[in-house]
């Protein structure tokens, strides 16, 4: 089979056995253990390029598609543990949340397997030759399909591992996040394949094949430092500047939903450093996701809207805050089928996990639906087809199972007689490369973030999150200024580079200039072009080991 000796268990002495499944057990731990020492908090990502090599020797010692799945499962178990460990949130309050992060941590590895059991098959049929070249389109591929679904929980992209080093990532407003992955597997292949042929015996230290693999991965890894080191050494050029304050009120997640006060003695709590902050003349404020927790626009909390309307008018500085939006139906046919429909009547409603500009002067804010909702915590993926899960499932704190948006909302601000486009990203929303694409490319000169990363304790999550908004900056060349409720609030240049961090579980305000930007990169106008084209090379090359076997001589 092309040189594709593997190790079958069954045929050994049972010492052998042991031997074996130690070695094996070896390889696959140590690749996810590789792996969850690439993402942040660690500050370098080095690990990202070596993770999959000690599992591509795994699969060298496989037999089956079967065992390719099961072992690289354990390893994608180890890798999840080591990132994604404080999903579950076991510091607070909520069991749903403990049991979604539980089951997330023990489903989501299985979603690595699919490339790799490809690969496994496409290295029988056709060859190490083939499989080795097919390797990073099968991965990229795979990982820009598995973000698409409502389903998905793009959290541990290779891409993801790389925010630090923002002198190697400076050429994603070209390709996206996703040329980052191609990269990184690339690398893994190249180092991988001739280690392999030279523990074999197939190659020499000092061969001319040595020394091509060897000039190939010093220009992979040299060239995106010189791209990054002449586009950074161009300043940007911004058509003007935003002064925006940011507000990181430190308020405990789930208290904020309960009774203890009084929906006035929130909105006041909250005003208290909006208050501070104006006196130093911000063009725009910031409160994080659902810093107000009640449905202010409703008509119960009247008095509540019109005292924050009026105090936004006075002091004179727009307000953009995250807060749940209800909406109602009055015709059944255009509601959602998730639409919860309220007794003895017609109407049905929907919340909304929203954001709201409040402008000085004007009586209706601008209103944002998130589109991006994290599975399992913010609603139960599909129910739309799957309404009957509405009432069953329902979390302990918060509000349960949030509408899917469906907006393409770019607040319009008034400043200084311009009007300037920016747009507030929710949360989870910061993952996907081509969905913040599509708001740059509708007229954002700059994006902002809200978030309550809260719930996840002095954990990983916060700083993870945090990174992954410089992958945003980066590909549409555009400023973010980022609130969190608890922290970690920054302002991020349209380098990558992060200002201004603040510490998490800190009660404050940070005010920062913001770089209003209206070219738009070549990611930003063509969006996913290279993943969609890895998608048809790895179809080229499945089709290939499906009939190359039948044209053998």
């Amino acid at each position: 089979m092309n040189d594709i000796p593997h190790i079958q268990t069954t045929s050994l002495l049972p010492d052998d056995r042991r031997r074996e499944r130690r070695v094996r057990i070896a390889l696959a731990v140590t690749t996810g253990v590789l792996f969850a020492l690439a993402f942040p908090p660690v500050p370098t990502g080095l690990t990202a390029f070596v993770a999959l090599v000690p599992l591509l020797f795994l699969i060298e010692r496989i037999g089956s598609a079967a065992g390719v799945f099961r072992w690289s499962y354990l390893a994608f178990l180890v890798g999840n543990a080591g990132t994604i460990w404080w999903i579950s949130g076991w510091w607070g309050e909520d069991p749903w949340l403990k049991a979604a992060g539980v089951v997330v941590n023990l489903i989501h590895p299985l979603l690595f397997t699919p490339p790799l059991i490809v690969y496994h098959v496409i290295r029988r049929r056709t060859g190490f030759a083939a499989a080795a070249a097919a390797f990073p389109f099968l991965w990229t591929a795979w990982e820009w399909l598995l973000h698409l679904p409502e389903l998905s929980f793009p959290w541990l992209l290779l891409a993801n591992t790389q925010t630090y080093d923002v002198m190697n990532i400076q050429f994603i407003s070209w390709t996206g996040a996703f040329g980052l992955t191609f990269w990184i597997t690339g690398i893994t292949i190249l180092i991988f394949v001739p280690t392999r042929q030279l523990l074999r015996g197939h190659w020499q230290l000092h061969s001319r094949r040595m020394y091509v693999i060897a000039a190939v991965l010093v220009l992979a890894l040299v060239l995106p430092k010189i791209h990054s080191a002449l586009v950074m050494d161009d300043p940007v050029r911004a058509s003007a500047t935003l002064r925006v304050g940011i507000i990181q009120p430190d308020i405990d997640p789930y208290d904020k939903w309960g009774a203890g006060e009084t929906p006035m003695q929130k909105l006041r709590s909250l005003v208290e450093i909006y208050d501070s902050l104006a006196a130093y003349n911000p063009d725009l404020m910031l409160l994080p996701e659902t810093a107000i927790p009640f449905r202010i626009l409703q008509p119960r909390y009247d008095e509540e809207w019109r005292w924050l309307r009026a105090h936004v008018d006075s002091v004179g500085v727009p307000l953009l805050t995250g807060f749940p939006h209800t909406v109602l139906y009055e015709d059944p046919a255009t509601a959602p089928a998730s639409a919860r429909r309220i007794r003895d009547s017609q109407l049905r409603w929907l919340d909304f996990n929203s954001a709201m500009l409040m402008e000085p002067g004007e009586v209706a804010p601008q209103i944002y639906h998130k589109s991006r909702l994290t599975p399992l915590s913010e609603r139960i993926p599909y129910l739309d087809a799957l309404p009957f899960l509405q009432d069953a499932l329902s979390w302990g704190v918060g509000i349960s199972n949030w509408g899917l948006g469906n907006d393409t909302t770019v607040f319009h601000l008034r400043n200084n007689e311009k009007t300037i486009g920016f747009w507030a990203m929710i949360c989870y929303e910061t993952l996907y490369p081509s969905f913040a694409a599509g708001f740059a490319k509708r007229g954002a000169q700059a994006f902002g973030v809200i978030t309550n990363d809260g719930w996840f304790g002095n954990s990983s999550g916060p700083y993870q999150l945090k990174q992954y908004t410089v992958l945003r900056a980066v590909e549409n060349r555009r400023a973010v200024a980022r609130c969190a409720n608890n922290g970690i609030s920054c302002f991020i240049d349209p380098y990558g580079r992060v200002r201004q961090e603040t510490a998490l579980y800190t009660r404050t305000g940070i005010i920062g200039i913001v770089p209003l930007i209206e070219e738009q990169t070549f990611y930003t106008r063509y969006g996913d072009w290279l993943p969609l084209g890895t998608v048809v090379v790895a179809g080229f090359f499945i089709l290939f080991s499906i009939i190359a076997p039948y044209y053998k001589t």
